[in-house]
């Protein structure tokens, strides 16, 4: 009792904090949240718009369990399920990862430690993100970004290895002790295209919110480069990596690696609203701070075979280049995006008459 009091005091307080920060400093809420707009747009919504779509159609499709159960039985997983959801995890990234985690734990498809497996396993940022927007972008190479990429998987193994112990024993039966009994149904693509664009409207919530907070708590407290760095990545990982990439030399890359690691709390926020309480998120903090120990030294070693890429290091800050106007493709999706939202605001103020 006294724990969730003094939980709520400091939630008040950094409440009080931030609106006297927005009342404060409202120029830099200002630019915190054109930033935050500016990234849903241009790069969150593209990302991951049509992988949340899939979701919802995956999840009422059969799946060719023959293919999957070499891979299912390779990571102890109990369900072919799983390992399909892992897969598209690891191409869509983290809220697709906890949105099929939902989905399925729901469905009663999966057990609850295939769920805390496959978020262990699953959770990590996409390769889009990874490849095109750190690689390519922030540290001008897209093979380091693939090699940043396949870094982070290796830790997510080694992480969930060593966080087994703290599970469950897997039950012979596989999942039918999930005490949920849902059939499978057939998701039409326009009711896949609604729900995808209402959690997507929430994550644009998460991070325009901690980028508004980044922002305000920045202008209030200026710090040194480091140390502003710092609070970016634990506010949103986005503006964390660019800050850290800004900073150059071994500091940008490894730098990243604990963004990318501990993700931050727009990260944290989104997971936390995907899951809905479905899945305890106590063993995939414990994972990511393994995470955040195994990615570096991980890294280093990978940069053995890639010894050329260690001349980036001198240049990084110079290739920081912010994006002013928006690619085709993340126009073309963000329209499709918004007109879906008004398709559904419309249908739902039709229905109340």
């Amino acid at each position: 009792m006294n724990h969730l009091l003094r939980r709520q005091w400091l939630e008040m307080a950094a409440l009080a904090l931030l609106c006297l920060g927005l009342l404060s400093r409202p120029q830099a809420a200002a630019q915190g949240f054109a930033d935050g707009a500016r990234l849903c747009v241009g790069s969150l919504l593209p990302a991951l718009f049509p992988f949340m779509v899939v979701c919802e159609l995956l999840v009422g499709m059969a799946l060719p369990k023959a293919l999957l159960r070499p891979q299912a039985r390779l990571l102890g997983l109990q369900s072919e399920d799983t390992a399909a959801a892992l897969l598209a995890s690891w191409l869509g990234g983290y809220a697709v990862c906890a949105r099929l985690t939902a989905q399925l734990r729901v469905a009663g498809r999966i057990s609850a430690r295939d769920a805390a497996l496959l978020m262990m396993l699953g959770c990590c940022s996409g390769p889009g993100f990874v490849v095109g927007y750190i690689g390519g972008l922030l540290l001008g190479s897209t093979s380091l970004g693939a090699l940043l990429y396949a870094g982070q998987l290796a830790a997510n193994l080694l992480a969930a290895g060593l966080c087994l112990p703290m599970l469950p024993k897997a039950d012979a039966r596989g999942v039918r002790e999930v005490p949920c009994k849902k059939e499978k149904q057939e998701i039409s693509l326009p009711t896949a295209i609604a729900s995808a664009a209402s959690t997507c409207l929430d994550l644009c919530g998460c991070v325009i919110f901690f980028r508004v907070a980044a922002g305000v708590l920045l202008s209030v407290a200026p710090l040194p480069d480091s140390a502003a760095a710092c609070v970016s990545a634990a506010c949103e990982i986005t503006a964390g990596c660019a800050a850290f990439a800004a900073l150059g030399g071994k500091a940008a890359l490894y730098g990243i690696c604990l963004a990318m690691s501990l993700l931050g709390f727009s990260v944290w926020g989104q997971l936390r609203l995907l899951l809905q309480g479905r899945v305890p998120m106590r063993m995939l903090a414990i994972s990511r701070l393994l995470h955040a120990v195994l990615f570096p030294l991980l890294v280093r070693l990978l940069l053995w075979a890639l010894p050329q890429e260690q001349t980036v290091f001198s240049t990084l800050a110079p290739r920081v280049v912010p994006m002013c106007r928006l690619p085709p493709d993340a126009a073309v999706v963000a329209a499709v995006f918004l007109c879906t939202l008004l398709y559904k605001g419309y249908k739902n103020i039709y229905n109340t008459i």
